[in-house]
């Protein structure tokens, strides 16, 4: 029986999936025309899948197609043993999917001199495959770093030149999550290779969009087809919400929907089991949230995603700069309406709830007033004992806190502390976008749910006065948009030299029948 995969490139014998090529613009133009080209995404959105049967298509075709990765690689600083590396998975993936006859074994090129050996074996591999033109597709390219990868490219330039039956691989693809323009900002500790470098080879780049909700329903279909178990309509829109397309959570939402909450098949998939989901996704760490929770570490990345954590100075969004894009291609940001935005709602959690892990994770169980005697949750108090801890544990949480988000960490430990308590019997959702102008949280507990927002004073920003007028318009809107009465409107004053007394203030107002309760902190 077929199931939804979330390891490892997918097999249509084994695997839920849908046709690869549909989600790939046509590649076969750029090996008729003989070009080498990029193809890059984020982790996990079917590359590797899509490029397997590209290889596979090009070899019933005629074509000498010979699909490798690069990724054992990784981390090797030095072309010697690098190159070694690439020499033997291409020799290996080439007796897999080419006839013996047409494989030079490496010890062939042992004899060149290091940094040539590569170009001279795949020399030898279109020799051997004449008349059939040669096609390389490299997967993981983007793990070689530094020398190796400079290295890398200027001996497939080198041969590009002569390119041609009998002399050269035709086309080449380096496939990975970064476009050449990172590789080139980034191949020598950051200072750029000089301009006769390589990396002119590019023709294209390439990148591949995630699923529309139609296909995540076509895919959703194939489990019903197989166990008679149906996905509600209702179940793939909040699948699609959720992850918008992004292909391994589509795959992880579904497969722990069909294998932990509804075991019989019998029973339907709905949105609340999706939500469900969605939730021990999150908890679970997996190995791809982890390898994002990484990419936060990164400076590079803080210096995108804590601005659209704060979404108070869209200016501060690095758009121009190399990061920016980094952050794109990883998958973590998308441009949308109100500026950058983390790419799906998932990340959204992600991303919030990762960066401020260290200060959640030091709370200890609640020992602050939180719920009424009813077992409801006791808003007010819970507020009244985060600006308490707050007051008490600023100094320690800018020391100790998250360093690549100075800014955001007054944000980021209220959220934190509100994640701290609720993860016992509810969760809060978040918005946020660079120009969002603030972040809008909804704490739902039981049949309860909790309107807060949350804005800075800063200096150099707007004054006081007006971050109070504007977030009350910003959360009266929000208010209506979900149809509550009341909300709380949270202002950390993070100008220089302001002391506690001033910053510690509170007030309520009515507007047009709306409880606003404003708080300073």
């Amino acid at each position: 029986m077929r199931y939804f995969n979330t390891t490892g490139p997918c097999e249509a014998e084994r695997h839920y999936m849908l046709p690869p090529q549909q989600r790939m613009p046509a590649l076969l133009p750029f090996v008729e025309q003989q070009l080498y080209y990029v193809v890059h995404a984020a982790r996990q959105t079917g590359k590797s899948t899509a490029m397997i049967a590209f290889a596979r298509r090009l070899r019933e075709q005629g074509h000498a197609a010979v699909y490798a990765s690069l990724e054992e690689s990784q981390g090797l600083d030095e072309i010697e043993p690098a190159e070694a590396v690439w020499l033997s998975s291409l020799a290996r993936r080439a007796m897999q999917q080419l006839p013996d006859v047409e494989v030079p074994p490496p010890a062939s090129v042992q004899d060149d001199a290091t940094g040539a050996r590569l170009g001279h074996w795949l020399t030898l591999l279109a020799q051997a495959a004449a008349p059939r033109p040669v096609v390389v597709i490299l997967d993981e390219a983007d793990v070689v770093r530094g020398l190796p990868v400079v290295n890398l490219l200027r001996q497939l330039r080198n041969g590009f030149i002569g390119r041609g039956v009998g002399t050269f691989p035709v086309s080449v693809a380096l496939v990975g999550m970064r476009d050449l323009r990172d590789y080139l900002a980034h191949a020598r500790d950051g200072a750029p290779v000089n301009p006769g470098s390589p990396f002119n080879i590019k023709s294209a780049s390439i990148t591949l969009r995630g699923f529309t909700q139609d296909e995540v329903g076509e895919l959703y279909a194939q489990h019903s087809a197989a166990t008679g178990q149906p996905f509600t309509p209702d179940a793939v829109a909040r699948a699609f919400w959720w992850t918008q397309g992004q292909p391994y959570m589509v795959n992880a939402l579904a497969r722990i929907a069909v294998m932990e909450l509804v075991t019989d098949t019998t029973q339907p998939v709905t949105a609340a089991h999706i939500d469900q989901s969605k939730e021990r996704l999150i908890q679970a760490r997996t190995t791809h949230l982890d390898s994002l929770a990484e990419r936060l570490a990164e400076p590079r990345v803080a210096r995108v995603v804590q601005p659209v954590i704060l979404g108070d100075n869209p200016l501060a969004i690095p758009y121009d700069h190399d990061d920016f894009q980094y952050a794109i291609d990883l998958g973590l940001i998308v441009r949308g309406p109100q500026g950058a935005q983390p790419a799906n709602p998932i990340y959204r959690e992600v991303l919030a709830r990762q960066v401020g892990l260290r200060i959640q994770e030091s709370l200890n169980q609640p020992w602050w007033p939180w719920r009424t005697p009813d077992g409801r949750l006791d808003f007010p108090a819970l507020i009244d004992a985060f600006l308490d801890w707050w007051r008490d544990n600023e100094g320690a949480v800018k020391a100790h806190g998250n360093k690549n988000y100075p800014e955001a960490l007054p944000h980021l430990a209220l959220m934190a502390f509100l994640q701290r308590v609720v993860n016992s019997g509810g969760h809060v959702t978040r918005e946020y976008a660079a120009g969002r102008g603030a972040v809008d949280l909804v704490v739902h507990y039981g049949s309860d749910r909790f309107v807060l927002e949350i804005k800075r004073v800063f200096t150099g920003g707007h004054t006081p006065e007006r971050v109070r007028e504007e977030g009350v318009a910003q959360l009266g809107r929000y208010l209506d948009e979900l149809g509550e009465r009341e909300g709380w409107l949270v202002i950390f004053d993070q100008r220089d030299g302001q002391a506690w007394g001033d910053r510690l203030w509170r007030e309520e107002r009515q507007v047009d029948g709306r409880t606003i309760r404003l708080l300073g902190g």
